[in-house]
């Protein structure tokens, strides 16, 4: 993690806990808020006063609409184009008829807009007398119910339709068949104006004022409240009904809050808070003494290259001059010296690993650099009875950084002094598949289990219930190692086998030859 990780982290805590502590105190004042609604009833008769100016109007309109209808039963019945004319003057009217009181129809239009005679019910006073053809009929009563006498007028409901009638002699009775719909429509449309007016005239108190036509607004001197029902509601006395006046007074809405609430919730949101401070502060200062501790183990680690150098140097001057028994010595030395440098390299590259990038990867021949880290090795792999071998590779180079390189083969080499030398055989081939170069580093040691495979490349993982368990090491080797081949542009993986032994693949990209760059011996360190 790098340290701008480490201490955004340090940071978050406190922010997190402040958006949880601040959702903690909305909440609080949510639950503590009460709202009480209170009515504020009208002094005056406002309502009571529209609805009895709406009801006359409505009722001026009716009989107005009346004297029309008679008017039309007045015309001249045996000059047909007048009462056609007539009908298709009056609004709602579909179709006229005369009725004798043997129940016979004497005379029967249609309005002119009328499609289907078969649409309109036609009266009669008998179904039985049914006029061919006719399929709908409405069954008016009684010639009597007409009235006694001649100028006699009123309404007929039936289930098939609304008749108005006027009885023009004692003989003959006329019917019209009125659509209730336009007229009404009409009525609206006359009214509307004047009842804006009587709004605006009402004033904006608060209050909100309604008017409706079969439940169906009309006009409206504001939004009633969508929750409340009216608080008055006045039907008017209509021929056609189904006219209202709702009413809804003006309403004083009260805000609480309760103390107990509000405290529980405060106390809580800022405990939580605190909480998220101190958390940070602790993270903080953990990952300071974390950074320490890692930047003393980097200066020390570093401090100890220079004088492991000096000793292997010098381990090597001392060999030359020396009989068999000392060289073997010297040779342990240079052994123990080389491992201990391994070690620092490993704890300095995965103290590193996230602040320090790898260099350029550059241009180098893979096989020398092979048998330079295997020489290294081949001492302690010889005395520990393991036959090292280089096969592949003469002409293969590949893209990759030297030192980062020669450490992934000397863990590679080190697990198998350490865990495998049983197996009496160390190998390396190197392939060279497309753009990419495969290294296979193999032993005849006890293997790794399945369920291991993923899991050694874990810092600081190392397998138990081993034979080899208690070799020194400290789990970083592999971690390293495929971090360092992965930063190359390769990866580094356990290829599954059957039988005894372990196979690691190195994959790393190829390079051009007329590109390479010859690597450094660096033997001595």
């Amino acid at each position: 993690m790098a340290p701008s990780s480490r201490y955004s982290l340090s940071l978050t805590l406190p922010l997190v806990a402040a958006a949880i502590a601040a959702a903690i105190g909305w909440g609080g004042v949510m639950l503590a808020k009460q709202e009480r609604s209170e009515r504020l009833p009208r002094t005056d008769a406002a309502v009571k006063t529209l609805a009895d100016a709406l009801e006359k109007r409505i009722a001026v309109l009716e009989s107005q609409y009346e004297r029309h209808l008679a008017r039309i039963c007045r015309t001249d019945l045996n000059h047909f184009f007048g009462v056609q004319d007539a009908i298709d003057g009056v609004v709602g009217v579909r179709q006229l008829s005369t009725l004798n009181p043997e129940g016979k129809i004497d005379l029967h239009l249609l309005a002119s807009d009328v499609e289907s005679i078969q649409a309109l019910p036609i009266p009669v006073i008998d179904p039985r007398e049914r006029p061919p053809g006719r399929e709908v009929v409405a069954e008016v009563g009684a010639f009597d119910l007409f009235g006694g006498g001649e100028g006699e007028s009123g309404w007929i409901t039936t289930p098939q339709g609304r008749f108005y009638f006027h009885r023009v002699s004692i003989r003959r009775v006329v019917l019209l068949l009125v659509d209730p719909a336009p007229v009404e429509a009409s009525i609206v449309q006359t009214l509307a104006p004047w009842i804006e007016e009587q709004f605006s005239a009402m004033g904006a108190d608060g209050a909100v004022d309604r008017v409706l036509l079969h439940e169906r607004a009309i006009a409206s001197s504001g939004e009633p409240d969508k929750v409340a029902s009216s608080d008055e509601v006045r039907s008017l006395a209509t021929r056609f009904g189904g006219w209202q006046v709702q009413s809804w007074d003006a309403r004083r809405t009260t805000v609480t809050y309760r103390h107990d609430r509000l405290a529980l919730a405060g106390t809580f949101a800022l405990l939580v808070l605190l909480a998220g401070v101190v958390a940070g502060l602790t993270v903080r200062r953990a990952l300071h003494l974390a950074e320490q501790r890692v930047s003393f183990v980097n200066r020390v680690s570093h401090e100890l290259k220079t004088p492991l150098t000096n000793i292997l140097l010098n381990a090597d001057l001392a060999a030359d001059g020396t009989d068999t028994r000392g060289r073997l010595r010297l040779g342990r030395v240079q052994e123990e010296t080389r491992r201990l440098a391994r070690l620092i390299d490993n704890v300095l590259a995965f103290s590193r690993r996230d602040t320090t990038p790898l260099p350029t990867p550059a241009p180098i021949a893979l096989r020398p650099l092979v048998e330079e880290v295997a020489e290294t090795f081949a001492p302690s792999l010889k005395q520990r009875g393991v036959e090292t071998s280089i096969t592949g590779g003469e002409a293969i180079h590949v893209l990759a950084d030297a030192d980062s390189l020669r450490q992934i083969l000397g863990n590679l080499l080190s697990n198998i002094e350490k865990y495998a030398a049983s197996g009496g055989q160390a190998s390396l081939a190197i392939l060279e598949e497309s753009e990419q170069v495969v290294l296979l580093v193999r032993d005849r040691g006890p293997g790794v289990p399945a369920k291991e495979h993923e899991r050694i490349f874990l810092p600081f993982h190392r397998l138990e219930d081993r034979p080899s368990e208690g070799v020194t090491g400290t789990g970083l080797g592999l971690a390293i190692a495929r971090d360092l081949a992965v930063a190359m542009g390769g990866s580094l993986r356990l290829v599954p086998q059957d039988g005894p032994g372990t196979t690691f693949e190195l994959q790393l990209v190829a390079a051009a030859t007329a590109k390479v760059i010859p690597f450094t011996d660096s033997r001595a360190s």
